[in-house]
């Protein structure tokens, strides 16, 4: 076995020419959501938003999670996710649903857990499975580790350069590189009351080991089993509250108020322009804002981030507007936002 050392307003409605170039005006001040499995290390004290599906253990595994402010996911979960800003669905299942990382609890009690262990590798879900482990061992008050399993011994260096990234800015997580002839091997060598965190199929040996033939590893595990799927992070998880103006307020008032290089207007929340400050400074004083807005671009809550860094690279200094299916205004999202990185 071998250990690396961690670390602790009013006017026309005008349509855009098409959703790329183109609810409620929510006033609400809330941060963005924190995303679970951030690629930097993040303030311990900071509590996920935690959306359950029905089952017992669901609510039980993401109260824990989010310190007892866990929400009930509605009939209609992805917009429940969108509603809540949740960056953490606990369901029975793993769905299709990808606006979210998921949590799927197997034999979960927290009374009778005594240790938590992630299991990773190489695979897309272990930053999320090693995350998810500190949060709850931190929630607990439990000991962490992260191992990485594997069969092969010139798979040692790997190992270790993987733990280390995964577990330098989580204090407390040991992290440990175990060669075994099979994972249930290694699951049935775990201390009693050990509860395992693992990927979704694919990436690593062990995950697909445990996920093929030798699924029944699970009910192997001492202390039960958290299967977690990462998803990319969305607008929604870092867009912040909206700033609009009035269509009909006079161009000498906006340029006392703008702060961003492209002006929002909306009317009862509904989008209906953009205005680069450019054009705002040159207007005549007494025009109105619905005068010289032009089409705007906005972004849905549900596009990757991806999208949002294209278009917010086409429009340095302004703050995108981020609308719903009925074209109201949800939020806004800069540069700035991208860089967001929290924790669960």
């Amino acid at each position: 076995m071998d250990s690396v050392a961690t670390s602790g307003a009013n006017g026309p409605y005008s349509e855009p020419p098409s959703p790329r170039d183109a609810s409620r005006l929510d006033g609400r001040k809330r941060q963005p959501s924190p995303p679970i499995a951030a690629a930097c290390a993040s303030p311990p004290d900071v509590v996920p938003r935690v959306l359950w599906t029905r089952g017992a253990q669901c609510k039980v595994l993401a109260d824990v999670l989010s310190g007892g402010a866990a929400i009930r996911a509605g009939s209609d979960v992805a917009a429940s996710c969108v509603q809540a800003g949740a960056s953490l669905l606990v369901a029975r299942h793993l769905t299709s649903l990808d606006l979210c990382n998921v949590a799927v609890p197997h034999g979960f009690s927290p009374t009778e857990t005594s240790s938590i262990v992630a299991a990773v590798g190489g695979g897309p879900h272990s930053r999320l499975a090693v995350t998810l482990a500190h949060v709850l061992g931190r929630q607990l008050e439990l000991p962490v580790r992260a191992v990485y399993g594997h069969h092969d011994p010139s798979e040692r260096a790997r190992a270790l350069a993987t733990l280390h990234d995964l577990t330098a800015h989580l204090h407390g997580v040991r992290a440990e590189a175990i060669q075994a002839p099979s994972p249930a091997a290694m699951v049935s060598e775990l201390p009693a009351g050990s509860l395992l965190v693992v990927g979704a199929p694919g990436g690593s040996w062990f995950q697909r080991q445990f996920f093929g033939p030798g699924a029944r590893i699970r009910a192997k595990s001492p202390g039960g089993t958290i299967l977690v799927r990462h998803s990319p992070t969305r607008v929604y998880h870092v867009m912040q509250p909206p700033n609009a103006f009035g269509p009909h307020m006079r161009v000498a008032d906006a340029r006392q108020l703008a702060d961003s290089q492209h002006l929002i207007v909306a009317e009862n929340g509904r989008l209906l322009g953009l205005i680069p400050r450019g054009r705002l400074v040159e207007a005549g004083r007494d025009l109105e804002l619905q005068d010289i807005m032009e089409s705007p671009v906005f972004l849905s809550p549900d596009e990757d981030l991806d999208h949002a860094t294209e278009l917010i690279s086409d429009h340095p200094g302004s703050a995108i507007p981020v609308v719903d299916s009925r074209r109201r205004i949800v939020g806004t999202v800069t540069a700035t936002d991208l860089t967001t990185r929290l924790p669960l």
